[in-house]
């Protein structure tokens, strides 16, 4: 009789346990399935607050960035999260992170200046994108922030600020690599065809720059974490290129684009799904960490890594509570509401499929079970564009006019890049442990137009609003 064929050898893991904080007010994460508990109730936040409603959760953003900064946890290695502020720059949700202990990861002067305001120290502070001004380089550089440079362009301008100060100048460099169908070559100096070792050797000749970091970011909602095996290989490559031209990098830093709990709409996702129940950040972390460990002399002995997560700490401590304000049956469509929010609050989706959930009043019975009986619905919102879908084909009770939704994991790029679109953007309230506090209040018609004039000659009773 044959031997049966022997499965090939696969190492065994250690996946770590997930714990996140819990207040006494609600669960770490805002359960779209059960609502709020004990003095929380969705109608009550509505009819205090208005509707539609940002509702960030305090407790659940701690937990994200805790536990997220103990899955990359290991000895000999500094590990520094800073937090991508174009995910959502909200202030108090900043305020928050650092008070956690997070940096700053940003992109323009904006950011930059919000950044600050918060009383985060230059030194903290992670300046990257493909475009920086004269004077963004200026304060940034000059305060001592640390700056990836792009582009080659770029380096001059660096060069240049630099040989004005009285201070050396904080540098590293940007790579990418090819990797996959669409791989992120916008950005950086390319490490397979030689241009990170040109930048390198530009670097080498202007004593005003402190070199001290590589930095790649290979894309964004990365579902292959093989990808970042590839870009620490890429960064390792580089940093001992840059050795040998005499330089000292100290800082790897790999960027963000480590996906959230959200759903991916099948034409984005994997071809066969993923799954984001358990603790999907183990992978990651071991591709980069396994790696980093055994080449740590290439970075001073014990390097800095700087991670850069946006949706991944932010995305599920967000919900939008909303308000169904029409029901509709269309032909070839079927059942259908409309909601008093729609994709100018929640751009994302068009490539999520969010969650959405009805939770009734406490102490109202429903038919059957907690939810009562389900139905296919289409959950439309209020613009006047027919791509003004927030979900397709989404399993809900019976729902009237009145009823209240919860639009689940809206905390990553909502905000940041909300419409003033025919409505005006609605307030954002974080539950934490002093009770609900508003944390942006409900915009009106004066702030929307606060920037505009009207030349005279076409005034007839004047501006006013």
């Amino acid at each position: 009789m044959a031997e049966p064929a022997r499965k090939p050898y696969e190492a065994p893991r250690i996946t770590p346990l997930t714990f996140t904080a819990v207040s006494k007010h609600l669960t770490a994460d805002i359960s779209a399935d059960t609502g709020f508990e004990e003095g929380y109730e969705i109608a009550d936040l509505l009819a205090r607050f208005g509707s539609p409603l940002f509702v960030v959760s305090e407790a659940s953003l701690r937990g994200l960035y805790r536990n997220f900064r103990g899955t990359f946890t290991e000895a000999g290695i500094e590990t520094r999260i800073a937090y991508s502020y174009k995910t959502n720059y909200l202030p108090a949700i900043c305020a928050v992170l650092h008070e956690e202990g997070a940096w700053a990861e940003v992109v323009s002067a904006l950011e930059y200046g919000l950044a600050r305001s918060l009383e985060m120290p230059p030194e903290e502070i992670i300046f990257n994108g493909p475009y920086k001004t004269r004077e963004e380089l200026q304060r940034a550089l000059g305060e001592g922030a640390l700056v990836n440079i792009d582009n080659f362009d770029e380096r001059e301008d660096v060069n240049q600020v630099a040989n004005a100060l009285s201070r050396p100048a904080r540098v590293g460099i940007r790579i990418n690599f090819r990797y996959g169908p669409a791989p992120w070559t916008k950005f950086g100096f390319n490490e397979e065809n030689g241009e990170a070792q040109v930048a390198l050797e530009r670097i080498t000749g202007n004593k005003n720059l402190q070199f001290e970091s590589l930095h790649n970011h290979c894309g964004t909602f990365q579902l292959v974490y093989d990808i970042y095996a590839r870009a620490i290989e890429a960064l390792i490559r580089t940093a001992r290129k840059a050795r040998e031209l005499g330089l000292e990098p100290h800082i790897v830093d790999v960027g963000g684009g480590f996906p959230s709990s959200n759903r991916l709409k099948p034409a984005f996702d994997l071809p066969q799904g993923h799954n984001r129940e358990t603790d999907a950040l183990f992978p990651y972390a071991e591709a980069i960490l396994g790696p980093l460990s055994k080449a740590r002399e290439l970075f001073g002995g014990t390097p800095t890594l700087i991670l850069e997560p946006g949706r991944a700490i932010v995305d599920s401590a967000v919900q939008l509570l909303c308000t169904i304000v029409a029901t509709k049956d269309i032909p070839d469509a079927g059942k259908a509401v409309i909601a008093d929010g729609g994709v100018n609050l929640v751009p994302t989706a068009y490539w999520y499929d969010h969650k959405i959930s009805h939770v009734p009043p406490k102490g109202v019975e429903t038919e059957d079970g907690d939810h009562g009986k389900l139905e296919t619905v289409n959950v439309l919102g209020p613009l006047c564009m027919q791509i003004d879908v927030l979900r397709e084909n989404v399993m809900l009770p019976p729902l009237e006019t009145g009823d209240p939704l919860i639009i689940g994991n809206v905390g990553a790029y909502c905000q940041t890049m909300s419409m003033q679109f025919i409505q005006a953007r609605p307030a954002t309230i974080m539950l934490g442990p002093d009770g609900p506090e508003v944390i942006r209040r409900q915009e009106t018609a004066a702030d929307i137009f606060a920037l505009d004039q009207i030349p005279k000659r076409l005034r007839s009773n004047g501006w006013k609003l």
